[in-house]
């Protein structure tokens, strides 16, 4: 039997920074679904996750709301000139790969190599004008 929603943890508990907070309730959003529940703790620590969920299940969230937490460390405060804050953005990404390297962590199914094509059963591969454009 699924847990009541008075059971849900808020965002708040699950310890999402304040600004997103504020965010979130705008959104009329302060409970989290259970993907949320589950991954945002370790995801805001900065460990690496892996959720699968049905549509509309919250993943969205789940994984967005890390990386904008991750890119407020970073934030752009008034009189900031965006030199420097373009700095901090590219140096929490450096950070992060890096981090991501020498965990040996390979976000792309088939290996390190994203620049990997999968054909698509669903293409037609007749010689019509349609299919030239897709292959291109």
């Amino acid at each position: 039997m699924p847990a009541a929603d008075d059971d849900r943890p808020t965002f708040a508990d699950l310890g999402v920074p304040g600004p997103l907070l504020r965010v979130l309730a705008a959104d009329g959003k302060s409970e989290a679904f259970p993907i949320q529940a589950d991954t945002l703790p370790d995801s805001l620590a900065g460990r690496d996750i892996l959720g699968r969920g049905r549509t509309g299940s919250g993943k969205t969230l789940a994984f967005s709301i890390p990386l904008a937490a991750r890119l407020m460390e970073a934030a752009w405060e008034p009189g900031m000139p965006m030199a420097e804050y373009r700095r901090n953005v590219k140096a929490i990404r450096r950070e992060h790969l890096v981090e991501r390297e020498a965990g040996g962590f390979h976000p792309h199914p088939r290996g390190s190599s994203s620049r990997r094509r999968a054909s698509s059963p669903t293409r037609s591969t007749r010689s019509s004008s349609r299919s030239r454009r897709w292959r291109a």
